[in-house]
Protein backbone atom coordinates (compact mmCIF):
# COMPACT_ATOMS: atom_id res chain seq x y z
CA UNK A 1 0.00 0.00 0.00
CA UNK A 2 1.54 3.40 -0.97
CA UNK A 3 2.51 5.58 1.99
CA UNK A 4 0.84 8.95 2.47
CA UNK A 5 2.79 12.21 2.62
CA UNK A 6 1.82 15.34 4.50
CA UNK A 7 3.32 18.77 3.79
CA UNK A 8 5.14 20.63 6.51
CA UNK A 9 2.87 22.46 8.93
CA UNK A 10 5.55 24.88 10.03
CA UNK A 11 7.16 27.45 7.74
CA UNK A 12 8.18 25.61 4.60
CA UNK A 13 11.62 26.11 3.04
CA UNK A 14 11.85 28.47 0.10
CA UNK A 15 10.54 26.80 -3.04
CA UNK A 16 12.84 25.84 -5.88
CA UNK A 17 12.76 28.75 -8.39
CA UNK A 18 10.63 28.04 -11.45
CA UNK A 19 13.47 29.36 -13.62
CA UNK A 20 15.17 26.00 -12.90
CA UNK A 21 12.46 24.17 -14.87
CA UNK A 22 12.52 23.27 -18.56
CA UNK A 23 9.21 22.13 -20.06
CA UNK A 24 9.57 19.44 -22.74
CA UNK A 25 6.67 18.88 -25.14
CA UNK A 26 6.87 16.17 -27.84
CA UNK A 27 4.44 17.02 -30.65
CA UNK A 28 3.37 15.24 -33.82
CA UNK A 29 0.71 16.89 -36.01
CA UNK A 30 -0.64 18.71 -32.97
CA UNK A 31 -1.73 21.99 -34.55
CA UNK A 32 -5.24 21.62 -33.11
CA UNK A 33 -4.05 21.42 -29.50
CA UNK A 34 -0.50 22.76 -29.14
CA UNK A 35 -1.51 26.39 -28.60
CA UNK A 36 -3.85 25.54 -25.72
CA UNK A 37 -1.21 23.30 -24.19
CA UNK A 38 1.48 26.00 -24.33
CA UNK A 39 -0.96 28.63 -23.07
CA UNK A 40 -1.42 26.52 -19.94
CA UNK A 41 2.38 26.68 -19.49
CA UNK A 42 2.46 30.45 -20.00
CA UNK A 43 -0.34 30.84 -17.43
CA UNK A 44 1.67 29.20 -14.64
CA UNK A 45 1.98 31.27 -11.46
CA UNK A 46 5.68 30.36 -11.57
CA UNK A 47 6.73 30.46 -15.25
CA UNK A 48 9.41 27.94 -16.32
CA UNK A 49 12.90 28.94 -17.43
CA UNK A 50 12.46 27.43 -20.89
CA UNK A 51 9.89 25.67 -23.03
CA UNK A 52 11.09 23.16 -25.62
CA UNK A 53 8.73 21.72 -28.22
CA UNK A 54 10.06 18.77 -30.20
CA UNK A 55 8.30 18.72 -33.56
CA UNK A 56 8.33 14.99 -34.30
CA UNK A 57 8.16 15.05 -38.08
CA UNK A 58 4.85 16.91 -38.24
CA UNK A 59 3.29 17.68 -41.62
CA UNK A 60 1.02 20.42 -40.28
CA UNK A 61 1.60 23.82 -38.60
CA UNK A 62 2.67 22.47 -35.21
CA UNK A 63 6.17 24.00 -35.31
CA UNK A 64 4.95 27.36 -36.60
CA UNK A 65 2.30 27.67 -33.88
CA UNK A 66 4.77 26.66 -31.16
CA UNK A 67 7.36 29.19 -32.32
CA UNK A 68 4.73 31.94 -32.27
CA UNK A 69 4.29 31.35 -28.52
CA UNK A 70 8.01 31.89 -27.91
CA UNK A 71 8.88 28.22 -27.39
CA UNK A 72 12.16 26.79 -28.62
CA UNK A 73 11.37 24.26 -31.35
CA UNK A 74 13.56 21.23 -32.02
CA UNK A 75 12.68 19.75 -35.41
CA UNK A 76 12.90 16.08 -36.31
CA UNK A 77 12.79 15.30 -40.04
CA UNK A 78 10.67 12.19 -39.49
CA UNK A 79 8.56 10.83 -36.68
CA UNK A 80 10.45 8.66 -34.22
CA UNK A 81 7.71 8.36 -31.62
CA UNK A 82 7.20 9.97 -28.21
CA UNK A 83 10.27 8.47 -26.49
CA UNK A 84 12.75 9.68 -29.09
CA UNK A 85 11.10 13.11 -29.16
CA UNK A 86 11.14 13.45 -25.36
CA UNK A 87 14.77 12.35 -25.22
CA UNK A 88 15.75 15.00 -27.80
CA UNK A 89 13.93 17.67 -25.82
CA UNK A 90 15.49 16.61 -22.53
CA UNK A 91 18.97 16.60 -24.13
CA UNK A 92 18.41 20.19 -25.27
CA UNK A 93 17.22 21.33 -21.83
CA UNK A 94 19.63 23.35 -19.72
CA UNK A 95 17.77 23.37 -16.41
CA UNK A 96 17.88 21.34 -13.20
CA UNK A 97 14.31 20.06 -13.49
CA UNK A 98 12.32 18.85 -16.49
CA UNK A 99 8.54 19.10 -16.61
CA UNK A 100 7.05 16.69 -19.12
CA UNK A 101 3.92 17.67 -21.04
CA UNK A 102 2.13 16.04 -23.96
CA UNK A 103 0.94 18.27 -26.79
CA UNK A 104 -2.77 17.78 -26.10
CA UNK A 105 -2.79 18.04 -22.29
CA UNK A 106 -3.15 21.11 -20.06
CA UNK A 107 -1.87 22.21 -16.67
CA UNK A 108 -3.59 23.89 -13.75
CA UNK A 109 -2.05 27.38 -13.30
CA UNK A 110 -0.50 26.39 -9.95
CA UNK A 111 0.88 23.04 -11.08
CA UNK A 112 4.58 23.96 -11.16
CA UNK A 113 4.35 26.17 -8.08
CA UNK A 114 2.93 23.37 -5.91
CA UNK A 115 5.38 20.80 -7.23
CA UNK A 116 8.36 23.08 -6.63
CA UNK A 117 7.17 23.70 -3.08
CA UNK A 118 7.14 19.93 -2.59
CA UNK A 119 10.65 19.71 -4.10
CA UNK A 120 11.90 22.13 -1.44
CA UNK A 121 10.23 20.10 1.33
CA UNK A 122 11.59 16.80 -0.02
CA UNK A 123 15.01 17.57 -1.56
CA UNK A 124 15.83 13.87 -1.94
CA UNK A 125 12.90 13.27 -4.33
CA UNK A 126 13.91 12.40 -7.90
CA UNK A 127 10.45 13.14 -9.29
CA UNK A 128 7.21 14.84 -8.25
CA UNK A 129 4.02 13.84 -10.05
CA UNK A 130 0.35 14.58 -9.39
CA UNK A 131 -3.14 13.27 -9.95
CA UNK A 132 -4.99 14.13 -13.15
CA UNK A 133 -8.47 14.29 -14.64
CA UNK A 134 -9.78 13.81 -18.13
CA UNK A 135 -10.19 16.93 -20.23
CA UNK A 136 -13.25 19.04 -19.46
CA UNK A 137 -14.53 22.49 -20.38
CA UNK A 138 -15.26 23.32 -16.75
CA UNK A 139 -13.15 26.09 -15.16
CA UNK A 140 -10.25 24.98 -12.98
CA UNK A 141 -11.05 24.70 -9.28
CA UNK A 142 -8.82 26.43 -6.73
CA UNK A 143 -6.02 24.11 -5.67
CA UNK A 144 -5.08 23.51 -2.01
CA UNK A 145 -2.24 25.68 -0.74
CA UNK A 146 -0.50 22.58 0.63
CA UNK A 147 -1.73 19.42 -1.09
CA UNK A 148 -1.09 16.10 0.58
CA UNK A 149 0.62 13.36 -1.36
CA UNK A 150 1.59 9.72 -1.73
CA UNK A 151 5.05 8.16 -1.83
CA UNK A 152 5.29 5.89 -4.86
CA UNK A 153 7.81 3.09 -4.44
CA UNK A 154 9.16 0.48 -6.83
CA UNK A 155 6.70 -2.18 -5.69
CA UNK A 156 3.77 0.21 -6.18
CA UNK A 157 4.89 0.80 -9.75
CA UNK A 158 5.27 -2.92 -10.44
CA UNK A 159 1.56 -3.21 -9.66
CA UNK A 160 0.46 -0.32 -11.87
CA UNK A 161 1.62 2.82 -13.59
CA UNK A 162 0.62 5.40 -10.99
CA UNK A 163 0.62 8.67 -12.91
CA UNK A 164 0.29 10.20 -16.33
CA UNK A 165 3.33 11.63 -18.14
CA UNK A 166 2.15 15.25 -18.21
CA UNK A 167 2.02 15.31 -14.41
CA UNK A 168 5.72 14.57 -13.92
CA UNK A 169 8.45 16.96 -12.81
CA UNK A 170 11.78 15.09 -12.77
CA UNK A 171 15.39 15.90 -11.97
CA UNK A 172 17.33 16.10 -15.24
CA UNK A 173 20.31 14.42 -13.61
CA UNK A 174 18.19 11.43 -12.60
CA UNK A 175 16.56 11.16 -16.02
CA UNK A 176 19.98 11.21 -17.66
CA UNK A 177 21.24 8.55 -15.25
CA UNK A 178 18.48 6.07 -16.13
CA UNK A 179 18.92 6.69 -19.86
CA UNK A 180 15.69 8.54 -20.56
CA UNK A 181 12.81 6.84 -22.37
CA UNK A 182 13.19 3.61 -24.34
CA UNK A 183 11.59 3.92 -27.77
CA UNK A 184 11.30 0.13 -28.12
CA UNK A 185 8.69 0.33 -25.37
CA UNK A 186 6.53 3.14 -26.77
CA UNK A 187 3.12 2.59 -25.22
CA UNK A 188 4.58 1.73 -21.81
CA UNK A 189 7.73 3.87 -22.11
CA UNK A 190 6.63 6.20 -19.33
CA UNK A 191 5.84 3.37 -16.90
CA UNK A 192 9.21 1.80 -17.67
CA UNK A 193 10.98 5.10 -17.00
CA UNK A 194 9.24 5.60 -13.63
CA UNK A 195 10.29 2.09 -12.56
CA UNK A 196 13.94 2.88 -13.29
CA UNK A 197 13.70 6.30 -11.62
CA UNK A 198 12.19 4.78 -8.47
CA UNK A 199 15.40 2.79 -7.95
CA UNK A 200 17.38 6.04 -7.67
CA UNK A 201 15.35 7.77 -4.99
CA UNK A 202 11.90 8.76 -3.69
CA UNK A 203 9.04 9.54 -6.07
CA UNK A 204 6.19 11.67 -4.72
CA UNK A 205 2.71 12.11 -6.19
CA UNK A 206 0.60 15.08 -5.09
CA UNK A 207 -2.95 13.93 -4.49
CA UNK A 208 -4.68 16.68 -6.41
CA UNK A 209 -5.41 16.79 -10.18
CA UNK A 210 -3.07 19.43 -11.62
CA UNK A 211 -3.35 18.08 -15.17
CA UNK A 212 -6.17 17.65 -17.64
CA UNK A 213 -5.49 14.68 -19.83
CA UNK A 214 -6.84 14.43 -23.39
CA UNK A 215 -8.18 10.88 -23.75
CA UNK A 216 -7.73 10.53 -27.52
CA UNK A 217 -9.82 7.63 -28.94
CA UNK A 218 -7.07 6.58 -31.34
CA UNK A 219 -4.18 7.10 -28.92
CA UNK A 220 -1.46 4.56 -28.20
CA UNK A 221 -3.00 3.84 -24.80
CA UNK A 222 -6.04 2.35 -26.57
CA UNK A 223 -3.99 -0.26 -28.44
CA UNK A 224 -4.30 -2.97 -25.79
CA UNK A 225 -2.46 -5.70 -27.69
CA UNK A 226 0.54 -3.49 -28.37
CA UNK A 227 0.65 -2.36 -24.74
CA UNK A 228 0.24 -5.91 -23.43
CA UNK A 229 3.09 -7.25 -25.57
CA UNK A 230 5.44 -4.36 -24.77
CA UNK A 231 4.57 -4.50 -21.10
CA UNK A 232 5.73 -8.13 -21.06
CA UNK A 233 9.04 -7.15 -22.62
CA UNK A 234 9.47 -4.64 -19.80
CA UNK A 235 8.36 -6.98 -16.98
CA UNK A 236 10.47 -9.88 -18.22
CA UNK A 237 13.50 -7.58 -18.27
CA UNK A 238 12.79 -6.56 -14.68
CA UNK A 239 12.53 -10.18 -13.54
CA UNK A 240 15.60 -11.38 -15.48
CA UNK A 241 17.74 -8.53 -14.21
CA UNK A 242 16.81 -9.15 -10.57
CA UNK A 243 15.89 -5.48 -10.29
CA UNK A 244 12.53 -6.22 -8.67
CA UNK A 245 14.01 -6.86 -5.17
CA UNK A 246 10.83 -8.87 -4.49
CA UNK A 247 10.47 -12.45 -3.35
CA UNK A 248 9.46 -15.11 -5.87
CA UNK A 249 5.92 -15.47 -4.52
CA UNK A 250 5.23 -11.75 -4.96
CA UNK A 251 6.80 -11.67 -8.42
CA UNK A 252 4.61 -14.57 -9.58
CA UNK A 253 1.52 -12.91 -8.11
CA UNK A 254 2.31 -9.66 -9.91
CA UNK A 255 2.91 -11.39 -13.23
CA UNK A 256 -0.36 -13.31 -12.88
CA UNK A 257 -2.15 -10.05 -12.03
CA UNK A 258 -0.99 -8.37 -15.22
CA UNK A 259 -2.24 -11.32 -17.27
CA UNK A 260 -5.57 -11.21 -15.46
CA UNK A 261 -6.13 -7.48 -15.78
CA UNK A 262 -5.58 -7.52 -19.54
CA UNK A 263 -7.81 -10.57 -19.97
CA UNK A 264 -10.47 -8.69 -18.00
CA UNK A 265 -10.10 -5.58 -20.17
CA UNK A 266 -10.50 -7.64 -23.34
CA UNK A 267 -13.57 -9.35 -21.95
CA UNK A 268 -15.04 -5.94 -21.09
CA UNK A 269 -14.59 -4.77 -24.69
CA UNK A 270 -15.98 -8.06 -26.04
CA UNK A 271 -12.76 -9.52 -27.47
CA UNK A 272 -12.88 -13.14 -26.26
CA UNK A 273 -10.11 -14.25 -28.63
CA UNK A 274 -7.56 -11.93 -27.02
CA UNK A 275 -8.76 -12.84 -23.54
CA UNK A 276 -8.23 -16.53 -24.37
CA UNK A 277 -4.77 -15.74 -25.74
CA UNK A 278 -3.86 -14.20 -22.37
CA UNK A 279 -5.28 -17.22 -20.55
CA UNK A 280 -3.13 -19.54 -22.62
CA UNK A 281 -0.07 -17.44 -21.88
CA UNK A 282 -0.88 -17.47 -18.17
CA UNK A 283 -0.91 -21.27 -18.38
CA UNK A 284 2.25 -21.45 -20.52
CA UNK A 285 4.11 -19.21 -18.07
CA UNK A 286 3.23 -21.55 -15.21
CA UNK A 287 1.35 -18.85 -13.33
CA UNK A 288 -2.02 -20.53 -12.80
CA UNK A 289 -1.06 -21.35 -9.22
CA UNK A 290 -0.45 -17.65 -8.55
CA UNK A 291 -3.78 -16.58 -10.08
CA UNK A 292 -5.96 -17.01 -6.93
CA UNK A 293 -3.73 -14.76 -4.84
CA UNK A 294 -3.47 -12.25 -7.68
CA UNK A 295 -7.25 -12.21 -7.98
CA UNK A 296 -7.80 -11.47 -4.30
CA UNK A 297 -4.91 -9.05 -3.76
CA UNK A 298 -4.96 -7.17 -7.06
CA UNK A 299 -7.79 -7.99 -9.50
CA UNK A 300 -10.74 -7.61 -7.12
CA UNK A 301 -9.62 -4.15 -5.87
CA UNK A 302 -8.90 -3.17 -9.48
CA UNK A 303 -12.42 -4.06 -10.60
CA UNK A 304 -13.96 -2.29 -7.62
CA UNK A 305 -11.90 0.83 -8.33
CA UNK A 306 -12.90 0.74 -11.97
CA UNK A 307 -16.57 0.48 -11.05
CA UNK A 308 -16.25 3.29 -8.49
CA UNK A 309 -14.69 5.63 -11.07
CA UNK A 310 -17.79 5.20 -13.19
CA UNK A 311 -20.12 6.35 -10.44
CA UNK A 312 -21.70 9.82 -10.83
CA UNK A 313 -19.31 12.53 -9.70
CA UNK A 314 -16.15 10.43 -10.10
CA UNK A 315 -13.82 12.57 -12.23
CA UNK A 316 -10.24 11.70 -11.33
CA UNK A 317 -7.80 8.85 -11.61
CA UNK A 318 -5.08 7.63 -9.28
CA UNK A 319 -3.47 5.12 -11.62
CA UNK A 320 -3.09 4.62 -15.34
CA UNK A 321 -5.33 1.84 -16.62
CA UNK A 322 -4.88 0.03 -19.94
Amino acid sequence: MPRTWQPLTEAAPEAVPSSEVAVVVPAHNAEATIKGTLTSVADQTGPPGEVIVVDDGSTDRTAEIAEATGATVVRRSSSGGPSAARNDGCAAAGRTWIALLDADDRWHPEKLERQLQACAMEPSAVAIASDWVRETREPWAASPAQPSGTWIEYHDLMIMNRFQTSTVLVRKRALDEVGGFHSSLDGVEDWDCWLRLSRLGPVLKLDWPYVRYADTPGGVSKDLRRIYDRMWGMLEREVRSGATCLDEKEVRSLLAWHHLRFATNWLLVGDRAEALRVGRRLWADGLTGAAPRATVVHLAPFLWGRARRRLPGATGSRAIQP
